[in-house]
């Protein structure tokens, strides 16, 4: 639950800020054709995992319908995705994910490499996804881009249940402490026990940031080993929040 191109040449300069390494995001040519055979010879070797010379790696993915290359930069958190049709290897579309979300615009194209569809993800998140590496920098000195693949874990989801009165857009940034930090880690007295459902077994002491994807707020800030639980007590304290604005009378006893 660790959570969810319109030239040839497909790039995100329009999602582009001073924080965000360039060099870290792939690219990929629309017209360029997938070779099968290649594919299908490389796909069963090494887990389907095939490596370039600068150390990008390509895991190659073999689905109902379509063929699907994922490629990752070295040390790099950015994902691109790309999907291509099982009869002549044209291209039909993807896009980028940074860590757990997928940024910026995703397109389908046609056989005829024309665009049938355009799904921008970043449209209900004014406080972009580039602003919180600058503030997960600047506040927690932690570097999103740079330490990827550095830490015991380390992610970054958002989302936004629209029929629940009580969401809106959000991010959840989320990463294991340092051995420094873990020194004087002491569980959150807030967060009790998940579910027994949830259990599956032992999760290392993280810091969990919930950030607001409209204004940039950080609304919830905790460290504890109880990953669902956490997410939990976040929803409630929102709902509380929420509800004690509106009417102060029905504040629900949690």
């Amino acid at each position: 639950m660790r959570q969810l191109f319109i030239y040839p040449l497909f790039f995100l300069g329009c999602l582009l800020t001073y924080a965000q390494d360039v060099s870290l995001i792939p690219t990929v040519d629309t017209l360029q054709k997938l070779d099968i055979q290649w594919f299908k010879e490389n796909r069963s070797k090494n887990n389907g995992e095939v490596y370039l010379k600068d150390s990008t790696k390509i895991k190659l993915i073999w689905q109902p319908d379509f063929y699907r290359e994922d490629i990752r930069k070295k040390n790099s958190p950015y994902k691109l995705m790309k999907f291509y049709d099982k009869e002549i290897g044209i291209y039909q579309g993807g896009g980028i994910y940074f860590y757990s979300c997928r940024i910026g615009n995703w397109k389908d194209y046609d056989i005829n490499n024309e665009l049938i569809n355009n799904q921008n993800y970043d449209q209900d998140y004014p406080f972009t996804y580039t602003q919180v590496i600058d503030k997960i920098k600047k506040d927690y000195h932690v570097d999103l881009e740079k330490e990827y693949g550095k830490r015991q874990f380390i992610d970054v989801v958002r989302g936004w249940n629209k029929d629940d009165p009580y969401d809106y857009p959000k991010y959840m940034v989320s990463y294991s402490l340092d051995n420094e930090s873990l020194k004087n880690y002491l569980p959150d007295p807030r967060v009790k026990e998940a579910p027994e459902s949830y259990n599956y077994g032992y999760n290392p002491p993280q810091r969990f940031i919930f950030i607001n994807g409209r204004s940039g707020k950080i609304e919830f800030d905790i460290t504890t080993d109880k990953y669902y639980a956490a997410q939990e007590y976040y929803r409630n304290k929102i709902q509380r929040e929420k509800v004690n604005e509106n009417s102060p009378s029905k504040l629900p006893n949690y």
